[in-house]
């Protein structure tokens, strides 16, 4: 329980959970902050930054957020602390939560879980320009995934 944040997803499956109970994906739709990426990144979409983007929060989602409403607009919404910003971003949050799990499925049934994984602790920690911690190779190696350190 409380097993939320996408990297923790990953690993644990990897070790063998099956079944995750958290509030991460609607609490930080509530603080205004978007679940995005092959890698577990993430937007904070009340910082200034997105005022002008006109973008969507992701390109590939088919969430209501991301078909109908840029970064700008959902950036409004949030800094006048509109109800609907909290119903968008939690719509997209838990889309993005359920797309990663459905990845997730396809790859065990693929048998290529192990590659699943690679990339999604590469990417994740290529956004945020920092090394891969040291239990995530302890816990990739307890599952039979052995991730070289750099």
């Amino acid at each position: 329980m409380g097993v939320g944040y996408p990297l923790d997803l990953v690993i644990c499956t990897a070790l063998g959970v099956d079944m995750y109970d958290c509030v991460y994906p609607t609490r930080t739709a509530r603080f205004g902050v978007a679940l995005t990426g092959d890698g577990g990144e993430f937007l904070r979409l009340k910082a200034h930054t997105y005022q002008t983007d006109h973008r969507a929060i992701d390109d590939h989602c088919p969430c209501q957020a991301c078909q109908h409403y840029t970064r700008a607009k959902l950036h409004s919404l949030l800094k006048t602390n509109n109800p609907l910003a909290s119903t968008l971003m939690t719509h997209h949050n838990i889309t993005y939560m359920m797309t990663l799990v459905s990845n997730m499925r396809k790859a065990i049934q693929q048998h290529t879980y192990a590659n699943f994984c690679h990339n999604f602790v590469q990417k994740h920690f290529a956004s945020s320009q920092k090394t891969i911690p040291q239990w995530v190779h302890d816990a990739l190696q307890a599952a039979g995934i052995p991730f070289p350190i750099p």
